[in-house]
């Protein structure tokens, strides 16, 4: 497995020859930058697995680099982890460990970095499941957990709204059929709408023949499409293969 790359930004040589040596053996491959400009061309070139970020760097603060990288698709799902001196570790509690809506912990505290670095980096990828039908859920969740998945399900279109303003999976497995929406307006509303636009979709319906999965509506040429009954190997090679796209792209 490749090692995990970890981008440090901060202005401090001591704190960025600490962080590089115990980073180093944890066996993640470090990058480094002493000012934000620098920082933000890094994680573009780089596409770096996590970054970690000071609140304070000369040309920019840390907030202004972080709106930077979530504005570019290539950065944008980087996860940030602040690291900084101004906060004490009582402000750091009340905040709920976080600022920005990213993790903030407060300098020096390497363990609690490492230990919140591997929590973030060992996440598993996590997948909605959008379906009224409940055996389908239920069936269909079973098979992806046991591929390791994390699975998350809503029953129809607004559901599935009102969970992804908290969540963000890696994949959406969607049906045409809603009850209170087709599942085509839930796809046009996911891609207009800039949180949600670059997740994956496959749409997985009975209204689908096998013609359909090869020969597709003009609307659907931009997704997977799989029939019901469907073939689970099929699907699982399907979500694999977008799921690495989704990452080769941010990249």
């Amino acid at each position: 497995m490749d090692k995990k790359q970890i981008l440090i930004v901060d202005d401090e040589p001591d704190v960025l020859s600490v962080l590089e040596k115990v980073l180093a053996v944890e066996r993640y491959s470090v990058i480094t930058a002493n000012n934000g400009t620098d920082a933000i061309i890094l994680a573009q070139s780089k596409c770096p697995d996590l970054i970690i970020l000071d609140l304070v760097i000369p040309d920019m603060n840390g907030d202004e680099i972080l709106k930077k990288l979530r504005e570019d698709p290539k950065t944008k799902n980087i996860p940030v982890v602040f690291l900084s001196s101004l906060l004490s570790k009582d402000k750091e509690v009340e905040r709920n460990h976080s600022i920005y809506g990213e993790v903030l912990i407060t300098k020096p505290n390497v363990e609690e970095l490492l230990a919140k670095i591997k929590e973030i980096l060992s996440r598993e990828k996590i997948i909605l499941i959008v379906d009224d039908e409940m055996d389908l859920q239920l069936v269909l969740g079973k098979a992806l957990t046991k591929e390791g998945y994390s699975v998350i399900t809503a029953y129809n279109g607004n559901n599935a709204l009102v969970l992804l303003e908290s969540e963000c999976p890696d994949l959406i497995i969607l049906d045409r059929v809603l009850g209170d929406m087709p599942g085509e307006e839930l796809a046009v509303i996911l891609r207009e709408t800039p949180k949600t636009a670059n997740i994956p979709i496959i749409f997985l319906s009975a209204l689908f023949s096998k013609t359909d999965e090869i020969e597709k509506e003009e609307f659907f040429r931009d997704y997977m499409v799989f029939t019901k009954p469907y073939n689970i190997k099929e699907l699982l090679t399907a979500i694999e293969s977008l799921c690495e796209k989704e990452k080769m792209l941010s990249k």
